[in-house]
């Protein structure tokens, strides 16, 4: 089973979710889209803690642009627009959990 946690807004807590879900061997990855996008932001507080999770992370590329943070990413983030969103959204996971 495969999961996608989407986040809209800086979440503290995404490491023990994605920890909490790979007990029940869950692969997890995420999207981060409008402010969820700063928890991949060398200035958050948590990204670090993101760099540690070893998940794919997606984001929104007109959503980073929008904040000024593409030269500011902790870890290796798939940048996709709008199109590319609905296909990983609608085709590679199983099931999405918003945040």
């Amino acid at each position: 089973m495969k999961y996608l946690i989407w986040l809209s807004n800086q979440c503290a807590s995404v490491k023990e979710i994605v920890q909490a879900l790979r007990t029940q061997n869950i692969e997890t990855d995420l999207l981060l889209v409008q402010d969820g996008v700063y928890l991949a932001d060398k200035g958050c507080p948590h990204a670090i803690e993101l760099s540690e999770l070893n998940v794919k992370v997606h984001a929104s590329k007109h959503h980073i642009e929008e904040r000024g943070i593409g030269a500011r990413l902790v870890v290796d983030v798939n940048q996709v627009e709008y199109p590319e969103m609905i296909d990983i959204l609608m085709e590679e996971y199983d099931k999405i959990i918003t945040l």
